[in-house]
């Protein structure tokens, strides 16, 4: 099969990454100068002409040739990254460093590429590590002094006048009781209440052994993540941290000074932190070819999406649909890890302020 590259040459493969070198013929970039001329004809106007009917060779000079040749490259060099990836069999993550060494009118296009490739995950026992977990999982219940606790603050929330500071509160009555919803007395709103407060404790309780697997599972697995991933990822997180702390009116030095740290332990952290959330994925990556029940079917995706419409009318469907991926691998994972059904462990996570 035919390319729109040519002369590729592999420079390096270490550390993860794979580096080549490669041209564009010139006659491929006029071709694609063209179609970059046909878009800029279609909104283009002159005295004289109608809009989109400005000859295509009137266009082309007023736009510029290296604005078009500019142009012209970004598209080819586009399709020549994927198909260089295609040709070569290479399974790639993050983005790759793409730099043009040589761009000139009636010239190949001349590049290097690197990218990162995907490293080989070691999977250890995975559901032997989750029963162990599970089995560690606490016996809950509620006392007393909770429901005391969280009744002094629903009286707090409505605006009922709690008891002075080291005074008792006083017990709750039953027409209290009755200001809060539809209790026959203070006796079945504090069964109710504990219902509540014991679901709450559940759902943290979840959350807490599904931690607990997963960075266990990770802990024991066997992967190298390429440091031109880590980097790429770490220079996206400190824009970000840079911009919130620029955001808050500090600087760098007074935040250094506020969290108690020097600027290289702070980097060591942070990389090490950028580091343990690629791991993550690379073992979640791992799963997911090896248990095809992780995958989501499109009606469950679907499903999903119709949710978070629901909550977020307004998000942008390509963002919905990459949310609801993530939201259902993560419940039909956890439900292969706990032998549970996905539909049902995803019904069982609403808020707690929802089971109130």
């Amino acid at each position: 099969m035919a390319t729109i590259y040519s002369n590729l040459k592999k420079l390096s493969d270490k550390n993860g990454a794979i580096e080549f070198q490669a041209e564009i013929p010139a006659e491929i970039i006029e071709r694609y100068a063209l179609d970059e001329l046909a878009r800029y004809a279609e909104g283009f106007a002159l005295p004289g002409f109608r809009k989109g009917k400005v000859p295509h060779a009137l266009v082309r000079q007023h736009v510029g040739e290296m604005e078009l040749l500019e142009g012209a490259a970004d598209e080819a060099l586009r399709d020549a990254m994927r198909e260089i990836v295609d040709a070569e069999s290479l399974d790639v993550l993050g983005r790759p460093e793409l730099t043009v060494t040589k761009i000139a009118p009636q010239n190949p296009l001349e590049f290097t590429i690197r990218f990162a490739k995907a490293p080989d995950v070691s999977l250890p026992d995975y559901r032997k590590i989750a029963k162990t977990v599970m089995e560690k999982k606490r016996d809950l219940s509620v006392t007393d002094e909770e429901i005391d606790e969280a009744i002094g603050r629903i009286r707090s929330m409505t605006g009922m006048a709690p008891a002075n500071e080291g005074e008792t509160p006083a017990p709750l009555t039953d027409e209290e009781a009755k200001k809060f919803g539809p209790f026959e007395n203070a006796e079945a709103f504090k069964k109710e209440l504990a219902k509540s407060l014991l679901r709450e404790k559940e759902l943290h309780e979840k959350d807490r052994v599904r931690e607990a697997m997963i960075e266990a599972i990770v802990a024991q697995a066997k992967v190298k993540v390429p440091p031109m991933l880590i980097d790429q990822e770490l220079r996206e997180f400190t824009e970000d941290r840079d911009r919130r702390i620029a955001d808050a009116g500090l600087s760098m030095e007074q935040y250094l000074k506020e969290t108690k740290k020097t600027a290289d332990a702070l980097a060591e952290e942070e990389r090490a932190l950028i580091e343990k959330d690629i791991t993550m994925s690379l073992v979640i990556r791992a799963l997911r070819a090896k248990e095809p029940s992780m995958e989501p079917s499109e009606r469950d995706i679907q499903l999903m999406i119709a949710r978070l419409k629901l909550r977020d009318p307004d998000r942008d469907e390509g963002s919905l649909r990459r949310s609801a991926e993530a939201s259902m691998i993560q419940e039909k994972l956890f439900a292969m890890l706990e032998g549970t059904d996905a539909a049902a462990a995803h019904n069982d996570t609403a808020s707690p302020a929802e089971t109130v």
